[in-house]
């Protein structure tokens, strides 16, 4: 078996040959404990009933554990990133797809699993921070990105007690990067990864709206999908989410990179927006 580290930003994932040369993915999660092997079956039983309604999620082939990880080898799924790198998204491909994605994302209805405590968990990320992602810390320190922390929070005290606790499930970065297409259709939805989340799978199409806010005609048709799905302020809240979640990411990851700069424009324009209640 051959195994090869994949391109990513966690650096836990690898592409793995067998003796026949067939290629799947190899994901590990150190540190997890034994028990954490139930969450991946779980996963796995989710990821099959998304498969029955047309979802294009990968199979797990194998889940165990080692002495200090956890591990599951995965299908590796046909067809390229809609994110092309430091080129930005792909617009005019995602706009082709856009009606594809509406239905993915309906068909995540229902199917979401464990404790309900999606409110609860946004509106901590909001309000001080998630485990290793959305650190205020990273913006208050920046000072091109400091000002965005007041309008974050103020968002956040009029928006999060609108948060439902849904049912649905929620793929929690479903973003170009983890979108794969042959030019044609989505061939595959990736990065896909336990806990399995309970709560409003609008989160998902306003993740999607953060990367596409500046192309008018993507915009429209996501901001108007996530208003009929959830109420007005839980999209503000998830978009503040979506600016704080990204903002921190690459300025703590990537500080000179133009796609940090672009982010830095989407934000501003998003809490612009939402600090006086999303546009319709």
């Amino acid at each position: 078996m051959t195994v090869i580290p994949a391109e990513g930003e966690s650096r836990n994932a690898f592409w793995v040959s067998d003796r026949a040369g067939a290629v799947s993915v190899l994901k590990i999660m150190p540190g997890a404990p034994p028990e954490a092997v139930g969450g991946l079956r779980t996963l796995d039983a989710v990821l099959a009933r998304l498969r029955d309604r047309g979802y294009p999620a990968p199979r797990l082939h194998a889940v165990g554990h080692l002495p200090g990880l956890v591990y599951w080898v995965q299908q590796r799924l046909p067809g390229s990133p809609l994110d092309r790198g430091p080129g930005g998204p792909d617009r005019a491909a995602l706009a082709r797809l856009l009606p594809e994605l509406l239905a993915l994302n309906d068909a995540q209805a229902g199917l979401g699993a464990g404790p309900r405590r999606w409110r609860s968990l946004l509106t901590r990320t909001l309000t001080s921070g998630g485990d290793g992602y959305c650190l205020h810390s990273t913006l208050q320190a920046s000072p091109a990105a400091r000002g965005l922390l007041p309008v974050l929070h103020r968002i956040a005290g009029r928006c999060a007690p609108a948060i439902p606790d849904g049912q649905d499930f929620v793929h929690y970065d479903f973003t170009p990067a983890n979108l794969l297409s042959d030019g044609t259709a989505v061939t595959g939805v990736i990065d896909i990864n336990p806990p399995v989340l309970a709560g409003d799978r609008a989160f998902d199409l306003a993740t999607l709206l953060f990367y596409y806010y500046d192309h008018d005609a993507i915009r429209d048709v996501l901001r108007a999908r996530l208003l009929t799905l959830a109420p007005p302020e839980a999209a503000c809240a998830y978009l503040a989410h979506m600016v704080l979640r990204q903002v921190d990411w690459s300025l703590r990851h990537h500080p000179a990179a133009a796609a940090t700069r672009r982010h830095l424009r989407l934000a501003k324009t998003i809490t612009a927006d939402i600090d006086h209640g999303l546009p319709r």
